[in-house]
């Protein structure tokens, strides 16, 4: 597999720490192909047209992505995570987390990680005694959204906590559901329509050349069924037909265009 080629810099005041982290970066990411560029004055277009490629900036407290052509930057950020697990502790109630009926100790994949905020509730729900392990295909993403769960600081420690526990493998979840053991964890999870999160959310601007556009298969159903122990649950757009398609039950939210499907086994 071609490694994708990117320009690896510095915000333009960079301290110590960041030139540190920079250096840290292009050593133990073996999966892309940075060219570490000194940052001088250079605007980030200006390197953006100098090496026709994407920009990786290191700046103080996280990573910035900067797609070719694109308009705004990708970067980590907890997202609606923080207020659903303030709601949570406050009247003990979160769709996904009632959905797949999480509670403390349990294991947890989810095949879709994307921006994380999904897995960082589910973390929550698990606790310090489970385990949640986020899947995404796209060496980008899955070093931004690892980099920021460990790095981000937030002022409720629940929601620390939660992120620095997820575990993220950047792989293809067909590829990891193969390599794993039959009934090797309790839940799987499935946002497959990150196309439709994408396109109807101008603020992911930056993320449209990193998001994963493949939906369901045959197959990777197969390999769901093989590997949870107790159910699957699948988060997609109201029209999709993956509910029908598979076999989800469907709960459906009036309040929301997404809904929720589950097969238990």
């Amino acid at each position: 597999m071609t490694k994708e080629q990117i320009v690896l810099t510095t915000c333009l005041r960079p301290t110590d720490d960041v030139r540190t982290r920079l250096q840290h970066l292009a050593a133990t990411e073996q999966d892309m192909d940075f060219q570490i560029v000194a940052r001088k004055k250079l605007s980030l277009h200006a390197l953006q047209e100098m090496y026709h490629c994407p920009v990786l900036v290191v700046d103080k407290n996280r990573l910035e992505y900067y797609p070719t052509g694109a308009e705004s930057s990708f970067f980590f950020h907890p997202s609606s995570a923080v207020f659903r697990i303030k709601q949570f502790d406050a009247n003990g109630h979160d769709p996904l987390i009632a959905i797949a009926r999480l509670t403390e100790g349990m294991t947890v994949l989810d095949c879709t990680l994307g921006l994380g905020a999904d897995a960082i509730v589910m973390s929550h729900a698990v606790g310090a005694s489970g385990q949640v392990t986020g899947i995404e295909s796209k060496a980008a993403t899955a070093l931004i959204v690892r980099e920021g769960l460990q790095q981000w600081v937030e002022g409720y420690p629940p929601i620390v906590e939660a992120m620095r526990r997820i575990e993220v493998q950047q792989l293809d979840h067909l590829t990891y559901l193969e390599q794993s053991s039959s009934k090797s964890v309790d839940v799987i999870y499935f946002d497959p329509m990150f196309e439709k999160t994408v396109s109807e959310s101008t603020h992911l601007d930056g993320l449209r050349q990193l998001a994963n556009y493949e939906t369901l298969t045959e197959q990777v159903m197969k390999e769901a069924k093989r590997v949870a122990r107790q159910r699957i649950v699948l988060k997609a757009h109201f029209e999709s037909d993956l509910f029908e398609r598979f076999g989800f039950v469907r709960i459906k939210r009036k309040s929301s265009k997404l809904h929720y499907g589950v097969i238990e086994l």
